[in-house]
């Protein structure tokens, strides 16, 4: 495999032949299956008493390394009788020391006591279980306790799409339940069932946040004043560029990475092929910076539901050596795998989703590298935005701040890039990935001549000053066409040039959602036409990220008559009085058109009034009181608002939900109940005051639902209560809403209660998305209900952002 690299010397893309590197050592003794690129090493670390390994069998999908240490989970043992533990052994003499074994390792001591049968315990208990499969994904614990309390007591311990296990209070109800083996249905599917050895049902236990040490301390960005920032304006690029900048060594050594990544996956995945992206492949790695790779896996093996994340997890922890600190996120926008490649001491992203990562970074390789100032100017920016903190996941993305230094290289009168839509106007380069048009004219010969020699002093000051008073509110950052457009023209598809045909055909096909053009800043994906890169940032973050561009754009007024002596210092080791108005923390839910064409009354306002009163009065025991009314007559909205009170901590309701989802009361009743429960259980009372507001609009048909808080000493806990009410609202609300609605699209309902209930791992083990912190901002699959806060930025939702457009 060759991959390519870049050379910090020339800035120019190499194609360096990837020494051979040692393949990871499984932490098993079998040995991976052949593959057409390499042979399965021989384990060296086998004792001279060893058999010879045997080859691996053909099948991939049996050939992947398993752990020495763990057995598998999946093989049914055969019932034993529970066996009497055995009479303890008359005193002996004390035993003579044991023969050394032929590599000099003493056996473990032994003792003449015997040890108690905890076997036969953990048996007697897991055969009162059993699971289940077979059943539709949207099944509830109430049918399953439905179908099976005819042959005892039971109890859920797991449910989830795939299977349930269930306990019952003996086993023989348990062998009762067994002999209907495919004879009982749920939905009109016919359920297997079969004896549970697994782990009898325990109280689940809250694990400690895992802390990774060396992905911390590779991600930590060198502070500026280390840096040598003596001598005219040049020695001090140079300095900058020698200290956060890879060197060629480093580029060149990260082959190993993705000739080990490919290794270990063709065992389950034979022929699938690394193809790394990201800010390494396009000449602007930093040491700070992770390796992207996307994993082409062969047809045969794609299908929805491959899992590949969880799966490519669990292959990588069979290499210890090799692969440590795995983190498996399999729900986020784009699932990928984090992980730390111990040999190159390297964090990497890994994807499955798409290769649109991968044709990015080739288009801003062959942009960045057409002019030689271009790479060093980039690489200063790039640092500029990590050192104050306003880069990376959920905030401005490389890949959008990327973006932005493309785009103001295609203004005049710079104009030493041409526009995207350019590159592409010849059809015979034209190729298909995701339904967008990535290729483009790859040839730099062939591109437009420029007469800008401006220096690179000259372009860095120049690139803040075009974004300090760029009109981030009404335009887009449009690298495709190489100009500002309006954001109003995205309101109504019909209303965009001819240039966007393949995004106005994309979402009138419905095959894309219309771009999230409403964000403080806006950048166009180039190819990926309907994508915001910059949809994460909030209003309070833009304004600092402005403030940032204001601030490097006077330094650079005032320092270019100077010869920019102090320039690099002053944007790097100073930053801007930075304005904090006096905000609130807020939580909204806004409920859209099609929830509400649903309601038959005319005076939908009315029912969503009452639902709302219902969950807080009824189901959460909150007294509500209103407070005011207003209409704004031009804007036609009506505005209500509405104080209460929360006394005890009204969120913890996991524990109980467990309890109740086990029996036969109907939703409301069991909402109630569990409050009740928390009202008992609680010891610490609270007050913490907050004021609900509704918001109803006629044109367009809308409904907002917002939580304020009015106890600024009761931060934390407003914190906990808005993340339980945006969680919550849209279930409950369209459990509530049903009585007084026409059928709603029940895929929405379908969708949310699988999210909210069912859509766990079978391992929990491989789903490790509850480390990452709270997703506080989420978008129903049907764009029926969304759910924002104010307060706190996308981090889980736009994890993925990162890795596959770095």
């Amino acid at each position: 495999m060759e991959t390519k690299v870049t050379t910090p010397a020339d800035e120019t893309p190499t194609t360096a032949a990837p020494p051979q590197p040692t393949p990871p050592t499984p932490q098993s003794a079998q040995i991976a299956p052949k593959s057409a690129s390499k042979t399965a090493p021989q384990d060296v670390t086998k004792q001279p008493s060893e058999v010879s390994p045997q080859p691996a069998p053909k099948q991939p999908s049996k050939a992947a390394p398993q752990p020495a240490s763990k057995q598998s989970s999946k093989a049914t043992p055969q019932c034993t009788p529970k066996q009497a533990p055995p009479k303890p052994a008359p005193r002996q003499p004390a035993p003579q020391p044991a023969p050394r074994r032929k590599n000099g390792a003493s056996p473990a001591p032994t003792t003449s006591q015997p040890k108690p049968d905890t076997q036969s315990t953990t048996k007697e208990k897991a055969t009162k279980m059993i699971i289940v499969t077979g059943f539709p994904p949207y099944v509830q614990p109430v049918d399953l306790i439905r179908t099976f309390n005819v042959f005892g007591s039971v109890q859920i311990n797991k449910l989830n799409p795939r299977f349930s296990t269930i306990t019952f209070s003996s086993e023989e109800e348990a062998a009762e339940a067994v002999k209907c083996n495919n004879e009982l249905n749920i939905y009109g599917e016919f359920l297997t069932i079969k004896l549970y050895y697994g782990r009898p049902c325990e109280e689940p236990k809250h694990s400690p946040k895992r802390e990774f040490a060396r992905t911390k301390e590779k991600s930590i960005t060198i502070d500026p004043k280390k840096i040598d920032m003596s001598g005219d304006f040049h020695s001090q690029l140079d300095n900058i560029l020698a200290a956060v900048r890879l060197t060629q060594e480093d580029v060149t050594a990260l082959t190993q990475l993705y000739t080990d990544v490919e290794y270990a996956l063709q065992s389950i995945w034979p022929g699938c092929k690394t193809v790394p992206f990201g800010s390494i492949t396009t000449g602007l790695g930093v040491k700070t910076s992770d390796a992207d790779c996307f994993v082409d896996v062969p047809p045969p093996f794609r299908h929805p539901q491959a899992n590949f994340v969880v799966k490519a997890k669990k292959i990588l922890q069979h290499y210890p050596g090799t692969f440590s600190e795995i983190l498996c996120i399999p729900r986020a926008n784009t699932p990928i795998v984090k992980f730390f490649h111990i040999p190159t001491e390297t964090n990497c992203d890994l994807t499955f989703k798409t290769p649109l990562g991968a044709h990015n970074s080739k288009l801003i390789a062959f942009l960045l590298h057409a002019d030689p100032r271009l790479i060093p100017m980039a690489v200063v920016i790039k640092y500029w935005a990590k050192v104050h903190d306003f880069s990376g996941t959920g905030k401005l993305t490389n890949y959008a701040l990327t973006m932005m230094i493309i785009f103001y290289l295609q203004q005049p009168p710079i104009s030493i890039l041409p526009a995207v839509a350019w590159l592409q106007s010849d059809a015979s380069t034209h190729f298909l990935v995701d339904s967008w048009n990535v290729g483009f004219m790859g040839q730099r010969q062939l591109l437009p001549p420029s007469s800008n020699t401006s220096s690179i002093s000259e372009l860095l000051g120049g690139f803040f000053e075009y974004y300090s008073s760029f009109n981030f509110d009404e335009m887009v950052v449009c690298p495709y066409l190489g100009a500002p457009i309006k954001k109003a023209l995205f309101r109504d598809t019909f209303l965009l040039p001819k240039e966007f045909d393949r995004y106005k055909m994309n979402v009138l096909e419905n095959m894309v959602l219309p771009m999230r053009h409403g964000s403080a800043i806006c950048v166009q994906d180039p190819f990926e036409q309907s994508h915001n890169l910059a949809s994460a940032i909030t209003s309070r973050l833009a304004s600092d990220i402005k403030a940032y561009f204001k601030h490097a754009a006077n330094a650079y007024e005032k320092e270019k008559l100077n010869r920019n002596l102090e320039f690099l210092k002053i944007i790097l080791l100073q930053a801007p009085n930075l304005l904090r108005p006096k905000t609130h923390q807020e939580y909204r839910v806004n409920i859209f058109r099609r929830i509400i064409a649903a309601i038959v009354d005319p005076d939908w306002k009315s029912v969503v009034r009452e639902i709302v009163f219902r969950i807080f009065e009824k189901l959460l025991k909150i007294t509500l009181g209103k407070c005011e009314e207003t209409m704004k007559p031009d804007s036609k909205k009506q505005k209500e608002k509405y104080s209460g009170q929360v006394t005890k901590a009204i969120w913890k309701r996991k524990k109980f939900t467990r309890l109740y989802s086990a029996t036969n009361l109907d939703f409301e009743s069991q909402q109630k109940k569990i409050t009740e429960e928390i009202m008992l259980v609680e010891k610490q009372a609270i007050e913490m005051n907050f004021y609900l507001i509704l918001t109803f609009s006629d044109n367009p048909t809308s409904a907002v639902i917002s939580l304020r808080n009015a106890s600024p000493g009761q931060i934390e806990n407003f914190r906990e209560f808005g993340k339980f009410f945006i969680s919550s609202m849209q279930q409950w609300f369209l459990e509530l809403v049903k009585p007084y609605s026409t059928p709603i699209n029940e895929n929405v309902a379908d969708t949310i209660k699988m999210i909210d209930k069912n859509a766990e791992e079978p391992d929990t083990s491989d789903s490790d998305v509850e480390n990452l912190p709270q997703n506080q901002a989420e978008e129903c699959n049907e764009n029926d209900i969304i759910v924002t806060d104010k307060m706190a930025t996308k981090e889980a939702g736009n994890l993925s952002e990162e890795c596959t457009t770095h």
